[in-house]
């Protein structure tokens, strides 16, 4: 029984039976992963059933270079040079660094070693950032101890996230990969425009524009994920079914705001895509997520709004809303889009989304009743040679402003 693809391997049970679509599929996962020159298989029958011969040729590059590029509206622009190196330490590990240069300078490093039916092992570390101009009412709404101010309405976020991971992960009723694991997590939210507007009616002091913190923590915790995709494609799904959960547990923190006790935050996305007319498809999603225990650290709280960027965090995406616009410990979301290809990799898109977002949703009952805020997108989709290209205006019943989302290249 062919197991699934996880990081490249074709996993084949000799002692259960196996559907020729399930044949197909790990034989197009085998193609995709490039270690092979050529793959050439043979069925035959044996009066008892069929046997499967392959006769495979090995591809002998062990180390690849790639680059690519990529705009949004949050990271901005930036170009990614991609070191991938097989057999490094062993004979079934892989390792990768992408270094990203640009408007925010970024790395993302990941090595794994792959097991096969057994427990597979990974190290994961990445830096990202980004700045965004985002409403001051938000941030006085936390439990940062922060200066208030009454002439300010909008402040330059600076977002820094250092995430260090180590995990096991293996295999579910075929389907499913499961990981659990341990993670470190340097964050860090501060601002230079408390002190710029200071300055504007005081004498300038030494080290003036320093820049105001609102968190500066280290964070520990233990985590597991459970994520199923067989999604035809990651930027214009057509059909196929996707799951992705996860669960963190807070262990520790250097508590820059003197505010951390234990706590826990999970979350869900559910969906589906599927063919409603020739050219014509439907992709549906479900998420929601919510924060357990007494801690008031709102760093991790679900922060929604925005559209076409790689995703951190509970940074999650919101049509009709601009970056960091509805924050809350806790929320629900749907979202449904529907995807007309006009001509071959030309795509017209339509999309919904409706969401409750706010503390303690599911305490108070709130998650159950009329969303409180739902937005609206039309656009443009086009699979290029150098990436998706997706250009989307969205708006929304609730807010006066309309915005105009760019997407240019695969997510990084």
């Amino acid at each position: 029984m062919i197991r699934g693809y996880i990081k490249g391997k074709l996993r084949i049970n000799l002692n259960e039976k196996m559907s020729f679509t399930k044949l197909q599929q790990g034989i197009n996962n085998l193609v995709a992963t490039g270690n092979f020159n050529t793959i050439r298989y043979e069925l035959t029958n044996n009066g008892l059933g069929q046997d499967l011969t392959m006769d495979l040729a090995e591809n002998m590059d062990k180390s690849f270079l790639r680059i690519a590029a990529h705009y949004d509206n949050l990271y901005k622009s930036a170009a990614l040079i991609n070191l991938t190196k097989k057999n490094v330490l062993m004979n079934d590990d892989v390792a990768s660094l992408d270094l990203i240069l640009g408007d925010n300078l970024r790395y993302n490093f990941e090595y794994y070693v792959d097991r096969g039916f057994y427990w597979s092992f990974g190290i994961n570390s990445r830096f990202y950032e980004f700045n965004k101009e985002i409403d001051y009412g938000l941030v006085l709404a936390s439990n940062f101890e922060i200066p208030v101010s009454t002439n300010v309405n909008n402040i330059n976020l600076d977002v820094s996230d250092f995430t260090n991971q180590v995990y096991l992960q293996t295999v579910i009723n075929e389907e499913f990969a499961f990981l659990v694991g341990a993670e470190h997590k340097l964050l860090k939210f501060s601002t230079t425009t408390l002190n710029e507007i200071a300055n504007d009616s005081t004498p300038p002091a030494p080290n003036s524009n320093a820049a105001t913190f609102f968190e500066k923590s280290n964070y520990v915790s233990a985590y597991g994920k459970l994520i199923l995709d067989t999604y035809d494609d990651k930027y214009f799904p057509s059909k196929g079914l996707y799951f992705n959960g996860d669960f963190h547990l807070y262990i520790w923190s250097s508590d820059f705001n003197n505010n951390f006790k234990e706590f826990s935050i999970a979350k869900a996305t559910m969906g589906g895509a599927f063919s409603l007319f020739p050219k014509l498809s439907l992709n549906i999603e479900t998420s929601g997520g919510f924060k357990l225990g007494t801690s008031r650290v709102t760093s991790f709280d679900f922060v929604l709004g925005g559209y076409g960027n790689y995703p951190l965090n509970n940074f999650e995406p919101f049509l009709g809303y601009d970056f960091i616009s509805l924050p809350g410990n806790s929320y629900v979301k749907a979202y449904a889009r529907l995807d007309y290809e006009f001509s071959p990799n030309n795509h017209l898109l339509f999309a919904s989304n409706i969401s409750n977002v706010d503390d303690d949703i599911f305490r108070t009952g709130e998650w159950f009743t009329a969303p409180d805020y739902s937005g609206f997108g039309v656009g443009y989709g086009w699979e290029s040679f150098f990436g998706p290209v997706e250009i989307i205006y969205s708006w929304s019943p609730q807010n006066d402003d309309g915005n105009l989302f760019f997407s240019i290249g695969y997510w990084f």
